[in-house]
Parts: structure tokens; C-alpha cells; sequence
């Protein structure tokens, strides 16, 4: 793969131990480069014109870098940057990432997993996608609702009557994919905004079209279709 074909990935925040895996996981997977870390007094907004890259890995070893991950994606926003951020946390801190889930920090690998997961999570957010190690997610498996929501489904919610192109309406097969996952119908109506009737409503719909007859034959359907990939990669 020539390298303008390949992912651009910059550091900020990582220790050298971190930035060392990163850089030996990509060269071996050969999907992505490490353009640079950045530099002692850098500004970010000149960092991020400077590597133009595809993807910021965020290093995450305390409360304050957690605060530097917010940073970044409003730096991203300010140059008009389209790059996604991949946080790594430091294993110490693995008792606080339900809370940064639920307070939107996505796209999480531990320190200990870079090795092994680096450019599996970087070609998924490359491609759009949202990341979730499987160590992270038996972290939040009951997770608040909001946030597991943002993290499956990051564009906006479209009008009930916009089609994904299938059979379903959008509304349908979100209300059925959250059913999937094991979510409630009243959790499901907070979330969206609509009632429990409206709800069991979506599902009837989506159930009859699909001629599924059970949870167990969602959960079948949603695994063909790749609903679970986002979460256990």
C-alpha cells in the first residue's frame, strides 16, 4: 500500500512507551503511518495543519489529559479538520470509562491493548466507524442510554419517513436495532423523544416486514446486518 493510500495518525498526550507500540503496530499492519507527536509548546490549531492527519491518538494518563481530549476536538473543529480521535487510556484509569463514555469520550483502547488493537480500532474509525474493544465494552454493558446511543450512532437522527434504502424506515430499524441490544421500551422512547405506544409501534412494523417473530430472531437478524461490529471488534 503506498503511503498516501494509508491512514495519517499524530500523537498528542501519549508517553514515549505508548507512541513506541504505536508506531511498531502500524508499520507492521502496514494500514496507517505515524506523520509525528507533537512538539514542546506546539500549538495545537498549528500541529494539526502541520500533520494533517486522518486520525488524533489521544493519550489519556489523568484527569487533566481527559480535559486535553476535549481540547483537541475543538481544535479539530477550529481548522476544519475531518480527523477522528482514538483515546488511549492508561490501564490504571480503567474504572473511569463508563463516565467518559457518558460523557462522550469514544473510540477507547487501553494502553495494554495497543499492541494488539491499534490499527483494527484505526481502520474502523478511518472508515467512519465507531470503535469498542471488547475489553471495554464489558465495562459498559448497562451504560447510560444517551451515551451508548452516540457511540452507535453518531449522525443525527433523520426524519421517521427517510428510508435506509431497505425495508425499513430509519426510526424502525433504530428502535428495533436498540431492542436488539436489550434496551427497554420506555428507555428507548426517553432517548428518542416519542412515546412507549410509538415505540411498540416501530417494532410491530419492523418485526411484520422482516417476519421476525422473537428477540432471539432481532438479535439473529442484527448480526447479519453487522449491528454488533461496532460493538465487539
Amino acid at each position: 500500500m503506498d503511503n498516501h493510500d494509508k491512514l495519517r495518525l499524530a500523537t498528542i498526550g501519549a508517553d514515549k512507551e505508548t507512541v513506541r507500540k504505536i508506531r511498531d503496530n502500524v508499520a507492521l499492519s502496514r494500514v496507517a503511518i505515524v506523520v509525528d507527536e507533537i512538539m514542546e509548546f506546539e500549538k495545537l490549531n498549528d500541529f494539526l495543519v502541520r500533520t494533517l492527519p486522518n486520525i488524533v491518538v489521544v493519550g489519556i494518563r489523568n484527569d487533566i489529559s481527559e480535559f486535553d481530549g476535549r481540547v483537541v476536538i475543538r481544535g479539530l473543529k477550529a481548522v476544519r479538520s475531518q480527523a477522528a480521535v482514538l483515546y488511549v487510556v492508561k490501564d490504571d484509569l480503567i474504572d473511569q470509562v463508563p463516565a467518559m463514555y457518558d460523557a462522550g469520550i469514544h473510540n477507547i483502547i487501553l494502553e495494554s491493548d495497543v499492541a494488539t488493537e491499534l490499527s483494527r480500532a484505526a481502520t474502523i474509525i478511518g472508515g467512519a466507524g465507531n470503535y469498542i474493544s471488547r475489553r471495554i465494552f464489558t465495562l459498559i454493558r448497562e451504560p447510560n442510554i444517551r451515551s451508548f446511543y452516540a457511540a452507535l450512532n453518531g449522525a443525527p437522527l433523520l426524519s421517521p419517513g427517510e428510508t435506509t434504502g431497505g425495508q425499513l424506515s430509519l426510526r424502525e430499524e433504530l428502535v428495533l436495532k436498540l431492542f436488539a441490544f436489550g434496551f427497554s421500551t420506555k428507555e428507548i422512547a426517553a432517548e428518542l423523544k416519542i412515546s412507549t405506544k410509538t415505540v411498540e409501534t416501530y417494532k410491530s412494523r419492523a418485526s411484520a416486514k422482516l417476519s421476525l417473530t422473537s428477540r432471539v430472531a432481532i438479535v439473529k437478524y442484527g448480526c447479519n446486518r453487522g449491528w454488533f461490529s461496532v460493538l465487539i471488534n
